[in-house]
């Protein structure tokens, strides 16, 4: 999947024609996440999102995307409304670190 087919998915999802420069910095934050949690002894400059990662991707590209003015919010109470987000942890949770021996 090319970064274009990401970034039409996410508009797509998101409802909206959102400015392709942004959604390109959550695309990057996204990869970067996951691939310091799938190769946490770190990993080549030029290394890609493997095809089963990429929905990933796109999944908390938008959750950072939306959690714009809220960042480090794990809950919020306004007027009896509690709103929590799931964590970067729990959304990269099936993501496998890859790991190999010496």
């Amino acid at each position: 999947m090319t970064n274009d087919d990401k970034i039409e998915q996410m508009q797509i999802e998101l409802g909206d024609d959102f400015d392709t420069k942004t959604l390109n910095v959550y695309l990057r934050k996204a990869k970067d996440s996951i691939l310091k949690k799938r190769f946490p002894f770190g990993y080549p400059l030029d290394q890609e999102i493997e095809p089963q990662y990429e929905q990933l991707q796109i999944e908390l590209a938008i959750v950072l995307f939306n959690e714009r003015g809220a960042e480090g919010q794990t809950t919020h109470k306004e007027n009896g409304v509690d709103r929590a987000w799931r964590t970067k942890e729990q959304i990269l949770f099936d993501v496998v670190p890859y790991v190999s021996v010496l």
